[in-house]
């Protein structure tokens, strides 16, 4: 009897702690929600990766977050709301292939008599060679946004191989940037319906 009433309260006391656990897990993820929903200016940093890939991919992330007209850009990092950081990677994948084909083809054919003799030969022969080659470029890019402890609130990669128009690190970049739009459109919405 003892014995189930300890396994009883050894139950109770896990049930109670994976409770506190779980609570504190949806009150971190509030208080997250809470501070994507308030920015309102963003800072964007200087991205590491390579050069000088990383800077353009830079300048791409304030032009598609100045186009969604939602968010107010600055330059100073101290009156942001949050930082967006970033990285890049990029890579090219060459591959070749060829291929050939080829027939020979020769007669040979004499005659020889008493007083004459004649030889005659022919040759021929045709050849085919295929060859392609083809590069493939992917890239991959991180962001992150930041608050003014450092704090990390959002962090997300896309990657992305060359597109018919776009590069791979602006199409990354541009579906990376529209994640985070609409990831701070999200919170806004849930702190918003939690409001009213």
């Amino acid at each position: 009897m003892c014995t189930v009433r300890r396994v009883l309260l050894v139950v109770l006391v896990l049930l109670c702690v994976l409770s506190a656990s779980a609570q504190e897990d949806k009150d971190m993820e509030a208080e997250i929600s809470a501070e994507l929903a308030a920015i309102k200016r963003f800072c964007v940093e200087q991205f590491v990766g390579f050069n000088p890939g990383a800077a353009q991919a830079r300048e791409m992330a304030i032009a598609n977050l100045f186009t969604a007209k939602k968010f107010r850009l600055t330059e100073n990092c101290e009156k942001a709301d949050a930082i967006l950081k970033g990285s890049v990677t990029q890579s090219k994948d060459e591959r070749f292939r060829a291929e050939g084909e080829s027939v020979d083809f020769g007669v040979l054919a004499g005659y020889a008599g008493r007083n004459s003799g004649a030889i005659g030969a022919v040759r021929g022969g045709k050849s085919e060679t295929l060859a392609s080659a083809e590069t493939i470029s992917q890239a991959s890019i991180t962001l992150r946004v930041v608050n003014s402890d450092g704090d990390i609130l959002w962090a997300h990669t896309e990657e992305a191989k060359a597109g018919k128009v776009k590069g791979p690190v602006a199409f990354a970049l541009e579906r990376a940037v529209k994640r985070l739009i609409r990831d701070i459109e999200k919170a806004r919405k849930a702190i918003t319906a939690s409001g009213s």
